[in-house]
């Protein structure tokens, strides 16, 4: 019955959701998720996995590396739900079949599937669509999850709403979960405890320890910054980061007159309102710069282009992580920067990503902030005593490098279901 109200309800708004696609030239080629294109695959064992946008694709970027060394024979296909996601998918990862996923909608998801006959359905993190999974397990395919995590904003509501929403926790074959609380909170929804492992965070496979020099060198050329410059980066902003991030600007910028400041915010359609929040001050945008444009006394740089904010990381003498400041969002993956040997800092609000933060601050490779209050003063603690940074910074590397092997473990589990 509950299938039936889903399917009902999801029917019905398909033709609305139609028609705001059709007359957005932006979104109009989401159009092709109601009938999807079936990528030409070979004979074989067909692997899909499926994430939902940029970040997912990044996880699904080092499963896919696991299975090609480990599961050869396998063919992948790559399916996305948005064009971020695709655009990024197509760049990184170009040998790899790639389509948009289909709409949850019984018959698209019906005809997608008996088409392209997958031996197993990888949903990554919580990518959990009624339609997707029950169509899926209706044709015999395996349907597990794998880097599986239920936010705590999540959470309360899915319990709440379970008398209504489909039983979809009941049909998966397994989830393997990042970390113990995840672990519990899937068996809470209805996934039998016996089909839930912990295989840690992939994320600590995906993320890069080490840059080479030369390397370096060429970012700092390409984003015209000398050797001697320090950088503070503000990565994957969220709203008020922007305006914390200029009251540490204020605070800081006269007294450190070699510091330079990057702004990454998590979505670009946001640009225009985090720049705002600069208003006066002279900032310079990386599209700019990549027309041949410099300004060498723009000491504020917006990174509103997709792929880079690693490369950027891998400079910085201090990274701080958006969304974690403020309640709402529940922060940002710190594992990236910390694996760079990066300080890390971020506010009370990292619910997203509680093993990862506890994994840092224990190890002193991060620092937790109880307020946006303490973080002008704390940044300048750490530019007044680099030794500080250069400990932790070391101390977050070595944290990620013992935790790694997630891949391994993931791949194991999906080669047990292709027999």
């Amino acid at each position: 019955m509950r299938y039936l109200l889903y399917t009902i309800l999801i029917t019905m708004a398909a033709p609305l959701g139609a028609i705001y696609l059709l007359f957005s030239r932006k979104y109009r080629p989401l159009l092709r998720r109601f009938f999807p294109a079936v990528p030409a695959l070979v004979e074989g064992q067909l692997v899909w996995v499926h994430a939902c946008s940029v970040g997912e694709v990044f996880v699904a970027k080092v499963l896919i590396r696991g299975l090609r060394e480990n599961v050869p024979s396998a063919e992948i296909l790559l399916s996305v739900n948005t064009l971020s996601g695709l655009e990024i998918a197509r760049k990184t990862l170009p040998d790899v079949q790639i389509t948009l996923a289909p709409m949850d909608l019984g018959f698209t998801v019906r005809r997608f599937v008996k088409k392209i006959r997958p031996a197993i359905l990888v949903l990554l993190e919580t990518e959990l669509w009624p339609n997707l999974i029950r169509e899926t397990r209706r044709q015999n395919v395996p349907v597990i999850v794998v880097n599986g995590r239920i936010s705590p904003g999540k959470f309360p509501r899915y319990r709440k709403y379970s008398w209504i929403l489909p039983p979809v926790y009941s049909l998966l074959n397994h989830v393997a979960a990042q970390e113990e609380v995840y672990r519990r909170r899937f068996i809470a929804l209805g996934v039998p405890e016996a089909r839930v492992s912990i295989t840690g965070n992939l994320k600590c496979d995906g993320v890069a320890t080490e840059v080479s020099e030369d390397k370096r060198q060429a970012l700092r050329k390409e984003y015209g910054f000398a050797v001697t410059d320090r950088i503070v980066v503000f990565g994957s902003t969220r709203p008020g980061d922007e305006a914390l991030a200029y009251s540490c600007w204020e605070t800081l910028k006269y007294d450190y007159r070699d510091l330079k400041l990057v702004i990454a915010p998590r979505h670009l359609q946001r640009l225009e309102e985090g720049v705002e929040a600069f208003k006066g001050d002279r900032i310079i945008l990386r599209s700019v710069m990549l027309t041949g444009k410099r300004d060498p006394d723009a000491r504020v740089l917006f990174l509103d282009t997709m792929g880079e904010l690693a490369g950027m990381y891998s400079l910085c003498q201090a990274a701080v992580i958006g969304g974690s400041f403020f309640p709402g969002v529940e922060g940002h993956n710190p594992l990236e920067p910390a694996a760079l040997g990066v300080p890390t800092l971020f506010g009370p609000y990292m619910g997203n990503f509680p093993d990862a933060a506890s994994l840092l601050i224990a190890a002193g490779g991060a620092f937790q902030l109880a307020s946006p209050e303490e973080l002008a003063p704390f940044l300048k603690k750490l530019l007044d005593n680099p030794d500080l940074g250069i400990r932790t910074g070391q101390a977050g590397r070595e944290a990620v490098i013992r935790n790694q092997g997630s891949v391994v473990r993931c791949v194991e589990l999906i080669r047990g279901y292709l027999g």
